[in-house]
């Protein structure tokens, strides 16, 4: 077979003129960031697998553990490691203000008119509802407790307690504890007095304290039995009961809040972090992703599609819904302008003896 000059420069031509027609998104690649565990696999197989499937656009993960300083650090450096971002309400304010996140475009996001109000934020996009619950070891005491006080309890209900680590969710924790109505927390927290009662009351049980990060670690504490209660994520409380591990729960008083999609300002490609949130922004996906992890949708129309005993797990509809609402303006102001000295009173009172 014979090859000519004009032949062959042909047949280049039209493999160049291929490659340049292949979609842009092909060559596209996002890194979000999220809490990972068994909540991240989930979120790989309902919404990031399928999105690179849909768009082309390729998806490296990443693990965000809360707190500002990733994100001090990338306003700091101006080297921003992640495209978008599953951010607390706090962090996401803080965030807006001093432009380290985008102001959202919503035109760019067209099913947003899917989505309840409260999760179309400045700078944010609700991902999920999500529940704080008090979870103990069910071999652990012979009459369980039943009262989020009991966990305050340890004469009643002695051994380790777990936290999470920080003053957020544990000081609300703590006033509730102390008989302050839920309306009252953050109005209460404001005051010098107020977060003396809510240190007083933690230091009843700060013998016996543990402290955690990722949202897996409480699972496994009380289910191993290094700790006979800890406060914990009802998404992961659920699954993990679901999957036979010796727990239960106590559903007398809690929080929940709501999680956003943040993209940073720095992401090297805006048009396609919207495209994620876009794709995001679905009943019929959220409803699935709910399904695997009881956590609550942000679309409307999501928990239609659910189950009786799923939407009973859902923070917004489900037995969760007269617990404190911890996203709400009031709630987060104050930690938008306390988080700081908290943080710094709680380290120094969390290491003393």
């Amino acid at each position: 077979m014979k090859f000519s000059l004009a032949s062959w420069l042909t047949a280049a031509i039209a493999g160049i003129t291929a490659v340049s027609a292949l979609p842009a998104a092909a060559q596209q690649q996002l890194t979000i960031a999220s809490w990972g565990g068994t909540y991240q696999e989930n979120q790989k197989e309902v919404l990031f697998t399928p999105f690179t499937a849909e768009t082309g656009i390729a998806i490296r993960e990443d693990n965000y553990l809360g707190g500002w300083a990733p994100f001090q650090a990338m306003a700091d450096t101006g080297t921003y490691k992640w495209d978008v971002v599953q951010t607390e309400g706090p962090e996401l304010l803080r965030g807006c203000e001093e432009g380290v996140f985008l102001k959202l475009d919503w035109s760019k996001i067209p099913n947003s008119d899917k989505l309840i109000p409260e999760a179309k934020g400045e700078c944010g996009l609700g991902v999920v509802t999500i529940g704080s619950i008090i979870i103990y070891n069910t071999g652990a005491f012979a009459t369980p407790p039943q009262k989020m006080t009991d966990f305050f309890d340890l004469e009643k209900f002695p051994g380790k307690r777990g936290i999470r680590k920080g003053p957020k969710i544990n000081l609300e924790y703590a006033l509730m504890a102390a008989g302050v109505d839920l309306n009252d927390i953050y109005k209460t927290l404001s005051t010098p007095a107020g977060l003396d009662l809510a240190f007083s009351k933690l230091d009843e049980i700060k013998s016996e304290l543990v402290t955690w990060e990722a949202g897996a670690q409480p699972i496994d504490m009380v289910s191993g039995g290094s700790v006979v209660m800890s406060i914990a994520y009802n998404g992961r409380f659920a699954v993990a009961k679901e999957d036979g591990r010796p727990i239960d729960a106590i559903w007398d008083k809690g929080t929940y809040s709501m999680d956003y999609w943040a993209v940073p300002a720095g992401t090297k490609d805006a048009e396609a972090a919207y495209s994620f949130l876009n794709f995001y922004a679905d009943d019929e996906r959220q409803a699935e992703f709910v399904k695997r992890t009881n956590y609550g949708p942000t679309a409307r129309g999501a928990e239609d599609l659910l189950t009786p005993e799923k939407r009973e797990m859902v923070p917004t509809v489900g037995r969760l819904k007269t617990h404190l609402f911890s996203s709400n303006t009031e709630a987060l102001n104050f930690w938008l302008d306390n988080y700081p000295s908290l943080l710094e009173r709680w380290n120094a009172w969390i290491s003393s003896n």
